[in-house]
């Protein structure tokens, strides 16, 4: 008892590091990019994210756009009912990892990779695509990382077709009051080490931007969200 009320009163008076810009936010994700998939493999295979990936993406089909693509960490969960996919970010050094991983992809005997993948560099706030243009759109884990989070899910229900579907994988505020206390205090570093806001109300979110929630689940106290959604008429 000594021991946590000492640790939580130096946490709790412990100076916080500002929070980086978006500049220094875009150059952090440039500087992860080559070690990524290194850093967060094992913990993602672990903790269960890796099988919520998979059973995500795997209800993709049509002509599919994925959002905040990263280093292409889905390509391979994507199922044949997968005409065409666009894999966007707004980080270049992300994408080139992908390029490989696409490469990779197709070279192996035992992985699928769709017939027909672009890679395209856009900011998730301003897509450059018509509306009404995509069967499916996918996005794991770029909410915590858009500057603007609300103009990006109001993008996704814009180019995404009537009867279409968004599919969301999320890092969010947990449901357990301590440990959203704990995501608050601890943001700024966070931040700093991932780039990552990890205290976003995602839920809300989705909401304000013009979606609806077909189906939901969460796990690790609530800091993961998965939601199937639709863009509301």
């Amino acid at each position: 008892m000594y021991g946590t009320g000492v640790f939580v009163a130096y946490e709790a008076t412990r100076p916080k590091p500002p929070l980086l810009t978006c500049e220094q936010r875009c150059q952090k994700f440039a500087q992860l990019a080559p070690r990524y998939d290194q850093e967060i493999a094992r913990d993602e295979e672990s903790s269960g994210i890796t099988a919520w990936r998979k059973e995500l993406v795997s209800l993709a089909k049509g002509k599919v756009l994925e959002v905040a693509s990263g280093t292409a960490r889905n390509l391979c969960f994507y199922p044949q009912s997968v005409q065409e996919l666009i894999l966007g970010d707004n980080c270049e050094g992300m994408l080139q990892v992908a390029a490989q991983r696409v490469a990779e992809t197709r070279a192996a005997h035992d992985r699928h990779c769709p017939d027909s993948v672009t890679l395209a560099v856009f900011d998730a706030a301003r897509m450059p695509f018509a509306s009404n243009s995509f069967d499916t759109i996918i996005d794991t884990f770029g909410i915590c990382s858009f500057e603007d989070p609300l103009a990006a899910l109001k993008e996704m229900a814009r180019c995404c077709k009537p009867g279409g579907t968004i599919l969301l994988l999320e890092h969010g505020a947990s449901s357990l009051a301590p440990l959203r206390w704990w995501q608050d205090h601890r943001l700024n570093r966070h931040v700093s080490m991932w780039g990552c806001y990890w205290n976003r109300d995602i839920e809300r979110l989705v909401r304000e931007g013009g979606l609806r929630i077909v189906e939901s689940k969460r796990k690790h106290f609530g800091t993961t969200v998965m939601l199937r959604c639709e863009p509301l008429p």
